[in-house]
Order: C-alpha cells, then sequence, then structure tokens
C-alpha cells in the first residue's frame, strides 16, 4: 500500500487533461517537485508558451488527494492533501504493521554472495563493510518478498591458505592451548599465518641475498630482511610463546615451496593434504562465524572452492572447453595458459552488454604446474551459483577485483552461458578508511572486526543510562552494533568511507545510536499511553512538523521500491535519517501524551507511524533496536 499513489495518479489525470486542452499527443510525466508543491510535470519540450498552460491548467479540477494545481512557467504543480493523506497513512500502518512499504517491488529471486574472507586470519574492517553490505542487501530483497540466498565462499585454495596451515601444524599443540584458555580461533590463525609468512619472506631474501652481487642491491635486500624482523618481533610482542614456536620449528624450512607442494596436493584431492588445510580452514571460519553473529549476521551457505571447483573437476574443464571453443583466443606462456580476453570483449562488442571496464587484460587460467587460478575457480563458482535457479546472482565484492569479476563474465559468455554473464552482478564497494592505520594482513598489520565492535561497545557505555551493570553492558554492545553497520551503511557503496568514531556515535543526526535513541523516544510515548486509535479524527489544522511527518511516513514505501530497484541500503540509512530529524524537532515542540483528545489520539498515531517504519528501516539496515538507553 502506497499512501501516495492515489494523489499520484489524481496529478496524472489532471496532466494527462491538461495536455489534451493543449493539443500535445503526449503525457508528461509526473515528478517530484524541487520547488513548488509535491508533484510537478515539466512541459519545456512543447510549442506552449506559460500563459496557455496557466490557462489550460485553470477550472475546479474536484480534488480529492491534493489540495491545489498550479502552473508555473512551463511547470504544472501539485500541492498534497496532507490531512487525506494522513488517513491513507495511518489505514497503510494498521493494516500492515511492520510490513508497511514491502508490497511495492516486483519480488523475485536473488544469490546474495557476501564476505568470503581468506581463512586465514580473523575479519577485518574492510571485510566488516562487505558483510554488512551483504547482508543488508539480503535483508531488503527478503522485506520486498524476494527469494533469497546468502552464500558465503570459502577460499580453501592457494598458497596463502597453504602457510596457515603449515604454520598451524607446526604449533598445532600450542594453538590447541590458546584457544582452550578463550583465545579466538581466528585470532590464533592470524598470528600463526602471519609469522609463517615472515619466516618464509626472510628466508627467501636470505637465499637472495646469498645470489646477490652489487653492494646497493645487498642494502635494499637487508633492509627488507629488516622490515619482516620487525614484523616477528610485533607478533612476538603480541602472542610471543605462540610465535617463537613457529620461528623455531619452520626457520630452517623452505616453507615457501612446501606451500606450493601443499597447494598442488590439496588440489590433486590427497588425504593427508585435506585434513591438514580443512583443520584449520574451520577453525578460522569458526572465529568468523562469531564475529559475523555479533553483527547479526546468519550464511545460508558455505560454499568450499575446493569442494565445488577443484575436486569435482569443473575449473579444469572449464579451462579444456575454453580451449576447444575459442583456441584463437588460448595462449600458452612457458606452460601456462592464458586467455585473451581482452581481444574477446573487443571482438564481440561486450564492454555495454555486460558492464566492463574500459580496459580489459588477459588473463591466466593455469599455472606451468598445472594448478588453476583464482579466477579459473571463481568462473566454475559463479556458473554453480547460476545453476542453483534463481534470477539475479549479487556478489558483494571490492572495486579492486573489478577485472576479476569482469574476466568472470567474458568468460562465462565465452563458454556460451550468456544469461549468467549478463545476471551474475559484481556489487563493487571502496574501502574503509581508519584515520592513521596501515593495512597488510600478510604482516600481520590490520584493525579486526572484532577490534571495532569491541571499541563501538566500549565508547557506546558513555550514552547509556541503564543504572543495572548487566543490562547496560547489552545496551552497550547493541549501541556499539548500531553504530557500526549505519556507518558502513550510510554511505554509498562506490564513495571510500573514512571511519570516525565522533561521526560514528553523533547523537545529533546522521548516525546508528541517533536514530536508536529516536525509536526508543517513540516507545516509551506509546508505552506509556494507550493502544492509538486505528482511525483517529485528523485535525483541521496541523504544526508543520506533523505534516512533514505525514508525508516523510508516506513516502517511505517509495524509498523501499528505489532502494530495491538500485540495491541501495544506503537509501534506506539516508531517509531514516531525515525521519528521525523531524521526528526529535517534533518530540521537543508538541506534547502527546498530555495532549486534548482528538489530538492526542492523531498524535499517538502518527508517533506509531513513525516508529513501525523505524523498526522497519532497522530490519533492512540490521540495526538492533532498543526500548531504553
Amino acid at each position: 500500500m502506497d499512501p501516495l499513489q492515489p494523489a499520484r495518479e489524481e496529478f496524472g489525470r489532471v496532466v494527462a487533461e491538461v495536455a489534451k486542452r493543449l493539443g500535445i499527443g503526449e503525457v508528461p510525466e509526473v515528478e517530484r517537485a524541487k520547488r513548488f508543491g509535491y508533484f510537478t510535470a515539466r512541459f519545456h519540450k512543447y510549442k506552449v508558451d506559460p500563459g496557455q498552460l496557466k490557462a489550460a491548467a485553470e477550472g475546479d479540477w474536484g480534488l480529492e488527494y491534493l489540495q491545489w494545481v498550479s502552473a508555473d512557467g512551463l511547470y504544472l504543480n501539485a500541492e498534497l492533501n496532507v490531512a487525506r493523506l494522513a488517513g491513507l497513512v495511518f489505514d497503510a500502518v494498521a493494516e500492515m504493521g511492520r510490513r508497511y512499504g514491502s508490497d511495492v517491488c516486483p519480488g523475485g529471486s536473488f544469490l546474495v554472495e557476501h564476505t568470503s574472507a581468506n581463512p586465514v586470519h580473523p575479519l577485518h574492517i574492510g571485510h566488516g563493510r562487505n558483510a554488512i553490505l551483504g547482508d543488508s542487501l539480503a535483508r531488503l530483497l527478503k522485506f520486498c518478498g524476494a527469494k533469497v540466498e546468502t552464500h558465503f565462499y570459502v577460499d580453501d585454495c592457494g598458497v596463502q591458505v597453504m602457510y596457515a596451515a603449515i604454520g598451524y601444524r607446526a604449533v598445532r599443540k600450542e594453538a590447541a592451548e590458546a584457544v582452550a584458555r578463550g583465545a579466538k580461533p581466528d585470532l590464533v590463525v592470524g598470528y600463526i599465518y602471519s609469522a609463517t609468512n615472515a619466516v618464509a619472506e626472510i628466508n627467501r631474501l636470505k637465499k637472495e641475498l646469498t645470489a646477490a652481487g652489487e653492494e646497493e642491491k645487498k642494502r635494499e635486500i637487508i633492509a627488507q630482511i629488516d622490515e619482516w624482523v620487525a614484523v616477528l618481533k610485533r607478533l612476538m610482542d603480541v602472542e610471543g610463546g605462540l610465535v617463537n614456536k613457529v620461528v623455531e620449528v619452520l626457520g630452517q624450512r623452505d616453507v615457501a615451496q612446501e606451500a606450493v607442494e601443499l597447494n598442488r596436493r590439496y588440489e590433486a584431492g590427497d588425504a593427508e593434504a585435506r585434513e591438514a588445510v580443512r583443520e584449520v580452514v574451520d577453525l578460522v571460519l569458526r572465529g568468523q562465524r562469531e564475529t559475523l553473529a555479533r553483527l547479526g549476521i546468519e550464511i545460508d551457505y558455505w560454499d568450499y572452492e575446493s569442494d565445488i571447483s577443484v575436486w569435482s573437476g569443473e575449473a579444469m574443464r572449464i579451462v579444456r572447453e575454453l580451449q576447444r571453443r575459442w583456441p584463437q583466443y588460448v595462449e600458452n606462456k612457458g606452460g601456462a595458459v592464458v586467455f585473451r580476453a581482452d581481444k574477446f570483449a573487443e571482438d564481440f562488442k561486450l564492454h555495454e552488454v555486460l558492464d566492463l571496464p574500459k580496459f580489459i587484460p588477459p588473463v591466466t587460467l593455469t599455472r606451468s604446474d598445472g594448478t588453476t587460478l583464482y579466477v579459473t575457480r571463481d568462473v566454475a563458482y559463479a556458473l554453480w551459483q547460476w545453476k542453483r535457479g534463481l534470477g539475479k546472482v549479487i556478489r558483494v565484492v571490492s572495486t579492486e577485483q573489478t577485472h576479476e569479476q569482469a574476466h568472470v563474465r567474458i568468460i562465462l559468455y565465452a563458454l556460451g552461458h550468456e544469461d549468467a554473464a549478463k545476471n551474475v552482478v559484481h556489487y563493487a564497494y571502496e574501502m574503509v578508511n581508519l584515520p592513521g592505520a596501515k593495512m597488510s594482513a600478510r604482516r600481520g598489520q590490520y584493525i579486526s572486526l572484532d577490534e571495532i565492535l569491541d571499541e563501538a561497545a566500549e565508547r557506546s557505555a558513555a550514552l547509556v543510562k541503564e543504572a543495572n551493570p548487566e543490562v547496560a553492558g547489552v545496551i552497550a554492545e547493541r549501541v556499539g552494533v548500531g553504530s557500526v553497520r549505519y556507518a558502513f551503511l550510510s554511505t554509498g557503496p562506490r564513495k571510500p568511507i573514512e571511519f570516525k568514531w565522533d561521526a560514528v556515535l553523533n547523537m545529533r543526526q546522521n548516525s546508528g545510536p541517533f536514530l536508536q535513541y529516536t525509536y526508543v523516544r517513540a516507545y516509551s510515548i506509546l508505552e506509556k499511553a494507550q493502544a492509538p486509535p486505528a482511525r483517529p479524527e485528523i485535525p483541521g489544522e496541523m504544526l508543520p512538523e506533523e505534516k512533514t511527518l505525514v508525508v516523510k511516513v508516506a513516502e517511505w514505501p517509495t524509498v523501499v521500491k528505489e532502494a530495491f530497484q538500485a540495491l541501495r541500503p544506503d537509501y534506506v540509512a539516508e531517509y531514516l535519517d531525515g525521519l528521525a530529524l523531524v521526528f526529535n524537532s517534533y518530540y521537543e515542540k508538541a506534547p502527546v501524551l498530555k495532549a486534548e483528545e482528538p489530538l492526542r489520539g492523531f498524535r499517538l498515531a502518527l508517533v506509531n507511524a513513525v516508529k513501525t517504519v523505524l523498526e522497519a528501516g532497522f530490519y533492512i539496515l540490521g540495526i538492533p533496536t532498543l526500548t531504553k538507553m
């Protein structure tokens, strides 16, 4: 139910009649007015002058849902009858409750893949944006009645995962003891992974140093060794026993070569390799699940790359199929198989068809040792996703992988899966910048998502007025979660986020805590009052804030529809912030509980409508609702 639809249709009939009076063969589009009134229609492209339009717009239109219609230059404008609109709003809220606004979308079916972090360390702040964006997209689609599956792609192949497996096997006993003491398993493996990387790099650089001839080259290598030694020292300061053991066990081994060999064996399905890798991967996923749970995120399916793309033989089948179909676009370079995606996209004019970036490089499909690369396996996964039978596949992946995701679509097209290529969507997002922080997962330099959530809860504690410490702690955690989720959703996905605590916890506007506090205010009013009347009497005169609130609540279905069509949860965040600003101004000016009837009933119904929309918006954004702060 869209309360604005009757007014929109009424104005549409007026516009059509005016166009007929002017002898225009088409009807101008009804748009949202920017200056006068609420709706507008532009007559600029037609051969009429302002005087003709004004004359054609005169007369008694018998308006019910509009207050007036008038011409201004070559614009035909209309204002809403807010009293009539208020009745429609209250009817819609009473009938649909928290589902208000959900019935204006076409529905459909979607597979949303998000987070998909490497299983070698904790989720960091960048993964947080991915996870929260993906989860809110899924929530938005579900709110609109769509069938939705959420998937996490477990990237358990590749050399980096092997480093974690080798390191974990070297200190398995010590790692188990750390987890038993209460350490998060993904954090423990993260230390091991970074330490193993450091050992591998130091050993590699030492070999280069031995072979180096020029003094300047030696100095460069020594400087790099010093950097990796500094990484080990920093890790030892945090988890000394574990890291020291990694260095002790792996210090004299060629870890890099071991990782390559373990990866080859793992892809080949060797039982011992499978056991070693899966043990550490599942340990990390256990910790990552805990972090996602704090954010209220649940994943429907955990898809292992090895199962879907490698052991099934699908990745290699794709390589062979490309070689068979398009030998003229496949090259062999030193034993590696390369697909000329650049030439293919150009020859078949795919840039617009598949929404490709201007520059497309060739893509390597297999290494010289015959093992597949990430892109090849990702094509197999994308095809698997498409074959699940949903209408669209949305892959939440950072803009850094724009070329890789373009390669996936091009190869799908080359394999004859044109529908899949057109409906596997790269939902790109920019990075999160934390002032003063440098990120490098291999070096163990990252701000984990758990750290962000812990600090958010700690800072939020200052905003909580609850006297009971235990209850206050729960509220602070929920406020912290709301603050982080809103911070990651209030900016459009294609814009970088500058994560600053003063903005994240701003109690005056544009933050999760601000919205949560607004909800608490509305809830508190309604808790103290009797239930608002289902059909309150609409007052003849309203405060400006009351009129604005009626219109804002009426706009909610339109916002949901636009967010659904554009896949933009930030539209919901922006709208809720605007609604909260108006409501808080109204809260300060207009007594509700002490007002006389029938005004009291109208104001209670208005507060209830605002609360209902906030609840719906909180569901989409994943912001926890609170009844007190």
